[in-house]
C-alpha cells in the first residue's frame, strides 16, 4: 500500500509540472518608465553589474521613421545605440547611457522582405528574424547560403556582429560574407534634413561595404540588408547498415 501511495504521488507531482511548466521567450530587453528606460541582454546582468540607461526609445517600422528617428537624434546631439528584438550582447555595445541618451529598437521595423529571383539575392529590414528570412526564402523555392544557429537574431544584428555558421564552403562561413547591399542612414547636415540614407552596393561601393558589413553599429544604422541566396536543392539520405562484428580486428589493422 506504501509503495501505490508513493507511485501516485510521483505521477500527481509529474502531471502537475508538466501542465504548470511552459516555454516562454526572454524578456524585451528595452523597458521604460516615467524615469527613462533601461537595457538588458539576455543574461539579464551586464559584466559591471550596473543598469543600462537611456532617455527614450523610439520604434521605426519603415525606412523613413528610421530616418526621422535618426534625425531627431542628430538635431538634439543625442547619443545612439540600436538594439533589437532580443538583445543578445554579453558587452555593453548596446548601451548608450545617460540622460543625452536615445535607443533605436528594430523590433517592429521587419515588415519587407523582397526577393529577386533573376539576381538571386534577398532584400530585407534589418529587424527581420532569420527564421522569418529562411521561412521566406524556402517558400519561393530558394536557400540562404549561411546562417548561425539561432534562428531569433536579426538580420541587421548578425551581420553587424559577424555572425558565422559552420562551413568554409563558396564565399565563407560568416553571414556578411554574402551581403551584396546595405542600406545604412546616418546623421547629415540641417539642409539634409539631419539624416539621410546611403546606399552602398557590391561592385560599386567595395571598400565601404566591407566596412560597413561588420561595423557593431558605429557607422550608422543598418537599414535593409541584401544577400546572395542560391536555389533549393534536394538530397537524399541513404543509411547504410553493416555488422560490427569484425570491428576490432578492422580497427587493429588500420
Amino acid at each position: 500500500m506504501r509503495f501505490s501511495n508513493t507511485l501516485l504521488l510521483l505521477i500527481l507531482c509529474f502531471l502537475v509540472i508538466t501542465w504548470t511548466v511552459r516555454s516562454v521567450p526572454p524578456q524585451l530587453p528595452v523597458q521604460c518608465d516615467q524615469t527613462g528606460c533601461t537595457v538588458s541582454n539576455t543574461y539579464g546582468v551586464w559584466p559591471d553589474r550596473t543598469n543600462c540607461k537611456a532617455a527614450k526609445v523610439a520604434y521605426p517600422t519603415t525606412e523613413e521613421e528610421l530616418i526621422k528617428a535618426v534625425a531627431y537624434a542628430s538635431e538634439h546631439n543625442l547619443k545612439v545605440k540600436t538594439v533589437t528584438k532580443f538583445s543578445s550582447t554579453i558587452a555593453k555595445l548596446a548601451c548608450p547611457s545617460g540622460s543625452d541618451a536615445m535607443l533605436i529598437s528594430t523590433s517592429k521595423y521587419n515588415s519587407v522582405i523582397e526577393i529577386e529571383p533573376e539576381r538571386l539575392t534577398i532584400k530585407a529590414d534589418s529587424g527581420v528574424s532569420l527564421r522569418e528570412l529562411i521561412d521566406k526564402v524556402e517558400a519561393a523555392g530558394f536557400s540562404i547560403r549561411m546562417s548561425p544557429y539561432w534562428e531569433g537574431v536579426s538580420i541587421g544584428g548578425l551581420i553587424s556582429t559577424g555572425s558565422h555558421g559552420s562551413s568554409w564552403s563558396g564565399r565563407g562561413g560568416s553571414v556578411h560574407d554574402h551581403v551584396v547591399g546595405i542600406n545604412l542612414v546616418v546623421p547629415a547636415t540641417s539642409s539634409e534634413g539631419y539624416a539621410k540614407v546611403v546606399s552602398i552596393e557590391e561592385g560599386r561601393d567595395d571598400e565601404l561595404l566591407n566596412a560597413v558589413k561588420v561595423s557593431l553599429g558605429v557607422l550608422g544604422v543598418i537599414s535593409k540588408v541584401k544577400l546572395s541566396i542560391e536555389k533549393a536543392i534536394k538530397r537524399s539520405i541513404t543509411y547504410n547498415f553493416t555488422s560490427d562484428v569484425a570491428l576490432e580486428v578492422m580497427f587493429m589493422e588500420n
